[in-house]
């Protein structure tokens, strides 16, 4: 279906959503939220889609929320997806890999909606903070308290939260907030090629693989069994015995390209 402040495109196997509000720096108001929700929903039930890219146009990722439609208490997600989160995505798990392809400034809730991503290519003009804690707010609504430290160590995470003040793409890079960084130009492209390469893999291999990172995010190693432990032993179990690890071993055998069923 047609939107008016973000445009989607399918790649091959990859769904493409971009941020399309310019004038606003991609800040996002009731109806791109509805449109954010309706295209994430449209790519998690489409079994051939196998990642979304997130990108933007213009010189800034997203803006966050619309503050005028904030302040005339307007702003709102659709009623039946309120929680969804942020942008349809923060408040949300897909089984399937999210990246973001940043362009400019990421500044707030373009920030956390990166942190909602599995995967992040950036350009070398990118820049990423929350200056939420200068106007007397904190980085809470999208779930950036919660994530960022899980992402980051925790020193890095802090500077971040508590100095208010954003870095640069080659900190961001180091400090493990994104995976790449490129020239502007190729920012999309890079992040299209690392879905490419996901779609090379089993769809319940890289499912559980993403649950299990998830689910024992945290957990100690050394107690087994534990409930850590479990998980990953039942995640194992389903994708073993799964026709597609069938398939996996009789491709090589056969030393061609596996024909994956999602079974």
């Amino acid at each position: 279906m047609p939107y008016e402040f973000i445009t989607t495109e399918v790649r091959g196997s990859t769904y493409l959503i971009t941020l399309d509000r310019e004038q606003a720096r991609n800040a996002m108001n009731s109806q791109m939220m509805a449109e954010m929700c309706d295209a994430l929903d449209v790519w998690d039930r489409d079994a051939n889609l196998r990642a979304c890219v997130i990108a933007n146009k213009g010189p800034v990722f997203c803006a966050g929320a619309d503050l005028k439609e904030i302040s005339a208490g307007t702003w709102s997600l659709p009623d039946d997806k309120a929680d969804w989160g942020f942008a349809g995505m923060t408040k949300r798990y897909f089984d399937k890999p999210l990246i973001a392809a940043v362009r400019g400034k990421c500044l707030g809730g373009g920030l956390e909606m990166v942190l909602a991503c599995d995967l992040a290519v950036a350009s070398e003009e990118s820049l990423f903070g929350f200056p939420e804690p200068r106007v007397g707010l904190t980085a809470a609504g999208g779930g950036a308290l919660l994530r960022l430290a899980q992402h980051i160590p925790m020193k890095f995470a802090q500077e971040l939260l508590l100095i208010a003040e954003p870095i640069d793409a080659t900190c961001a890079l180091g400090w493990g907030l994104v995976n790449r960084v490129v020239p502007d130009s190729n920012v999309v492209s890079e992040a299209l090629a690392l879905a490419e390469k996901i779609a090379l893999s089993a769809p319940l291999a890289i499912k559980y693989s993403k649950r299990t990172a998830y689910e024992t995010m945290g957990a100690s190693n050394t107690i087994y069994p534990s409930k850590a432990w479990d998980i990953l032993v039942d995640y194992e179990k389903i994708t073993a015995q799964s026709e597609d690890a069938h398939e996996g071993s009789t491709a090589f055998a056969q030393k061609r390209a596996p024909q994956w069923k999602g079974r």
